[in-house]
């Protein structure tokens, strides 16, 4: 069994460039977070509305690494440093998702993607943002998203789905380091209008390595 974990990163698109209904949708997101995080500043709430929505929002980012059970990995980004970008960055990824199938359809070894949350969110904002640029996903195994069937995606969230754990609270419980350093997910969109995407690939793929060594050390699972 070979497998591929992957992770994105996502920043809110300028809210000047939205469409009417967008921003209409965009002032409802804001008030839903505001009224679990009322002390949240509203540069924040905007932020994180237009992130954890795909019409609101761009990927930044994708991080994947191939591994097996040898403990080899073998991390990779596909970045965008702006939403101009985001068509060639979803349009690379795609390609090498499908020369990354056929390689194991040939090989007749099995392949499964890993993600943490990736049925929920990841999966979800990826085929949006590819349909919104006008391109076609190129495997099906990826987006694979029911909730009862680890294969050929395994999501780690639905191992023990009731226990309300992050990446981070997995790792610890599986004894798996995570490998980051001074950024977090709230400072992805500052750091790419600055100009640092690779600083946002490093913590993407610290999260896709992460997320393989977690889905290896449960792989009896899935």
């Amino acid at each position: 069994m070979a497998y591929v974990a992957w992770d994105i990163e996502t920043c809110p698109l300028p809210s000047e460039t939205l469409p009417s209904a967008q921003q209409e949708r965009l002032g409802s997101e804001v008030e839903r977070l505001r009224e679990q995080s009322p002390d949240e500043d509203e540069e924040a709430l905007h932020r994180q509305a237009g992130s954890f929505h795909p019409h609101l929002g761009w990927i930044c980012c994708i991080s994947a690494v191939r591994g097996g059970l040898d403990g080899k990995e073998e991390p990779k980004s596909w970045t965008a440093a702006s939403p101009a970008e985001e068509k060639d960055l979803l349009d690379q990824f795609w390609a090498d998702v499908h020369a990354i199938g056929r390689h194991h359809d040939q090989s007749g070894k099995d392949l499964q993607w890993v993600t943490f949350n990736g049925k929920n969110f990841d999966v979800p904002f990826l085929t949006s943002r590819t349909v919104a640029n006008g391109l076609a996903p190129t495997r099906e195994d990826i987006m694979h998203t029911y909730p009862y069937s680890h294969e050929p995606h395994a999501d780690l969230t639905g191992l023990w789905p009731n226990s309300n754990y992050s990446l981070e609270g997995l790792c610890s419980f599986l004894d798996v380091d995570l490998p980051k350093d001074e950024v977090d997910g709230s400072m992805v969109a500052e750091l790419t209008r600055d100009g640092q995407i690779q600083e946002v690939a490093a913590y993407c793929e610290g999260d896709a390595v992460a997320t393989l060594r977690c889905g290896q050390e449960v792989s009896v699972l899935l």
